[in-house]
């Protein structure tokens, strides 16, 4: 049982303790996002080497390696979205009126830099573990990266209860961009999707001989897809979310003036 319950627990822990750290950070003081910046781009850096170094091993803690590093990763590429560096070349509120394929050209503005960004390090990262025993970073990037663009979807085309909680004075015109009128007709589409995602990854890994580095890396993943089906129902259901990371805002209400709410974690910015 616990060769079962030691991934789960330390998936959802990562997820949990990364975003809650993130979220503190993006509250500071410019000065200090800045550092904090540096320090994670040096981080992610050796985390891409990691990528490479981890390849051939195939031991259960290389799999929570992996895993973390996969996380680490991508938090460097939110922390950049978030800081205000990568984004995209609109930087204003949507212009009133637009629907359809319009207004998704304006809101691909708002972040089609990033997108870009990620999409050539997740190129990068494929191919360091390539053909690797250990793809677990790999794997671990490229899910959170699917499930980011699936919460995007539906809050594209519809999410009533998308928030700016979180959000920076500086990103606040992205609050613009939400269609909070309702909920997506599509949203069952995408809810089943992940949750097939979750079930399978489920599968295979209680399936596997318990213990084992692939039965680790299924349930490491799985947690994830697991917690981003949740993710998904936050953002069309009135989930108390954003309580599990109340001790990262104090830094948002001493530092800056409170933002527009808005759910922000690893699989939807």
């Amino acid at each position: 049982m616990i060769d079962v319950f030691a991934p789960l627990a330390a998936a959802a822990l990562i997820w949990w303790l990364s975003t809650g750290v993130l979220l503190w950070l993006v509250g500071t003081s410019r000065k200090t996002r800045a550092i904090s910046a540096t320090i994670l781009t040096g981080l992610a850096a050796a985390a891409t080497v990691m990528v490479y170094q981890l390849g051939d091993v195939t031991r259960v803690s290389a799999a929570y390696a992996g895993f973390a590093t996969g996380i680490l990763l991508w938090a460097w590429h939110e922390a950049m979205f978030l800081f205000g560096y990568i984004s995209g070349p609109r930087k204003t509120p949507c212009p009133p009126g637009l629907s359809g394929w319009k207004k998704f050209k304006v809101s691909a503005e708002t972040l089609i830099v990033h997108e870009l960004v990620i999409a050539g390090h997740a190129g990068l990262i494929v191919a360091l573990s390539f053909g690797a025993a250990n793809q677990v970073a790999a794997m671990t990037f490229l899910l959170l990266w699917g499930m980011r663009l699936s919460s995007k979807m539906v809050i594209f085309f519809g999410a009533p209860n998308v928030s700016a909680q979180f959000l920076p004075p500086h990103l606040t015109y992205l609050a613009t961009y939400f269609n909070t009128s309702r909920a997506t007709r599509f949203f069952p589409i995408f809810l089943i999707v992940i949750s097939s995602v979750a079930a399978t990854l489920v599968y295979f890994g209680v399936t596997l001989p318990g213990g084992s580095f692939e039965a680790t890396v299924y349930l490491l993943l799985a947690t994830l897809a697991g917690l981003a089906v949740f993710e998904h129902c936050a953002l069309v259901l009135p989930l108390p979310d954003a309580e599990l990371w109340s001790w990262a805002q104090n830094s948002n209400k001493k530092s800056e003036p409170t933002p527009p709410k808005e759910e922000l974690d690893f699989g939807r910015t």
